[in-house]
């Protein structure tokens, strides 16, 4: 008796609708894991999947066999779209798509074991240009798609211009104080030649001679006036700023109302001295989506334009280098790229991708408004030398302080005995008080210092010239000193 679902002894193979069909009691095919293939060739029937189906077809040409009749292809997850790999690129079954993440991403973490980019088609840039590549994106967004801050509507991302303080009245007449002045003599003959010695031991180059047998034939004493006005002020200007935001407390506008640029207490670090503190503004963070990698946590690469691999630099992309052995050239595969004439990235790992510089991989901004107080200390003086040496010299050396006033509004000095210091004084003091409309002024201060200037002549041998000294510290400025390169010396 012949057996049900073959053909008895001697028959052809049947195929297509007439073939018996296979009824209750007979095995289904098994397809799956550990399943014998199905047979195909004489004595065998085709294996049909369902009632009806036509049989597989053989041969070029013909379409793959499907999962049931008009079955599409099975989908990764219910109704989900194969995940994407590196920047913009689809990746094959069996990846795991990125998901939200509550952390910073790093590139690594995600591509662990993916394939590598197709760069076939696409032109490698040069491996220098490589080094210095940059990732895109702008470094600061559209001010007009963040909310206006109340107070703070005109602020930019560039700091601003700065904001005109309060009014304040002027000293009154009845606040000027008394003006007490003190002198001090200057320096005799043996201080100068003390002075002129010295001098020379400071240079290598300079002949002693002249100083140590010169005749000083006159002293010339003098004092040099050295009047100085400070003023320290402080101006204040905003502007917009972000940060990586991770996560933590938030002080946004529904906390109250911003309080204006001039309300907010700041105190300088010293008086008289130039530097700046920030403050951030309170009740103007708002958190916001990163603008620069549209809330990824990733940009492209820079280096590889998101190909994930660069041109080799040891071959230039070739991927073969010439090495000289016995004396011939030879062309080998380079050992770098192992022939490919490309290498991964080292700046991404071969993802194609990098954290975002702007958000850190957190994917959030937190905007707020950043004040800048800028204490600022303008000095100006002015110098009565009357002798021929450089008055500028006063400058860097000490001298007696004779006058010194310290206000938030100085007077000017007016009941000095040289007129050209209270014409000066006159002069600085009502500059200094329209200088800086955009700025408070915190303090003032002018100080008069009496700086003890000497001038000597001298002679030696047929030279007739001379020589001064100035300062506490005796220094001395001799232009015409006879020996300003000894015998013998090469050293200009």
């Amino acid at each position: 008796m012949a057996q049900q679902g073959y053909p008895p002894p001697g028959a052809p193979p049947q195929q297509g609708y007439g073939a018996p069909p296979q009824g209750y009691g007979a095995p289904p095919p098994q397809q799956g894991y550990g399943a014998p293939p199905p047979q195909q060739g004489y004595g065998a029937p085709p294996p049909q999947q369902g009632y009806g189906a036509p049989p597989p077809q053989q041969g070029y040409g013909a379409p793959p066999p499907q999962q049931g009749y008009g079955a599409p292809p099975p989908q990764q997850g219910y109704g989900a779209p194969p995940p994407q790999q590196g920047y913009g690129a689809p990746a094959p079954p069996g990846t795991v798509q990125q998901g939200a993440q509550s952390a910073a991403w790093t590139p690594n973490a995600v591509a662990e074991g993916a394939p590598p980019h197709k760069f076939d088609n696409a032109a490698d840039s040069d491996p220098e240009d490589n080094e210095n590549a940059t990732e895109g994106g702008d470094e600061n967004p559209d001010v007009n798609s963040l909310e206006p801050v109340p107070g703070y509507e005109t602020v930019a991302f560039m700091d601003g211009p700065p904001v005109p303080p309060p009014a304040y009245e002027p000293p009154s007449e009845s606040d000027r104080p008394q003006e007490v002045f003190d002198s001090r003599d200057g320096i005799g003959e043996e201080a100068v030649r003390a002075a002129i010695l010295a001098f020379v031991d400071k240079h290598c180059c300079y002949g002693s001679r002249p100083a140590k047998n010169m005749t000083i034939s006159k002293i010339i004493p003098s004092q040099a006036l050295h009047y100085q006005l400070e003023t320290f002020n402080e101006a204040r200007s905003t502007s917009r700023k972000f940060k990586p935001y991770a996560g933590g407390y938030v002080d946004g506008p529904e906390n109250g109302a911003p309080p204006p640029v001039w309300s907010m207490a700041c105190k300088p670090d010293q008086q008289f001295f130039t530097h700046k503190k920030n403050l951030e503004v309170p009740h103007t963070s708002i958190v916001r989506q990163c603008h620069r990698c549209q809330g990824c946590g990733f940009v492209m690469c820079g280096r590889c334009h998101g190909r994930g691999r660069v041109r080799c630099s040891s071959c230039h992309g070739s991927g073969r280098r010439t090495v000289h052995r016995d004396g011939k050239s030879h062309r080998v595969s380079c050992s770098w790229c192992h022939g490919s004439g490309r290498r991964r990235c080292g700046r991404c790992g071969g993802d194609g991708r990098v954290t975002c510089p702007t958000c850190q991989g957190h994917r959030q901004l937190r905007h707020f408004i950043l004040l800048t107080v800028s204490y600022t200390n303008n000095l100006e003086d002015y110098i009565l030398e009357r002798s021929d040496m450089p008055d500028e010299l006063i400058r860097s050396v000490s001298g007696q302080t004779i006058f010194q006033q310290t206000l938030p509004f100085v007077w000017p000095i007016s009941q000095y005995p040289v007129q050209e210091v209270n014409q000066n004084s006159i002069r600085l003091v009502d500059k200094h008080r329209t200088a800086w409309p955009n700025a408070m002024t915190l303090q003032q201060r002018q100080t008069l210092r009496s700086v003890p200037v000497t001038e000597a002549h001298y002679d030696w041998k047929d030279i007739s010239t001379r020589f001064w000294v100035y300062g506490f510290e005796h220094e001395v400025h001799a232009p015409d000193y006879p020996h300003q390169c000894c015998w013998g010396c090469n050293v200009l």
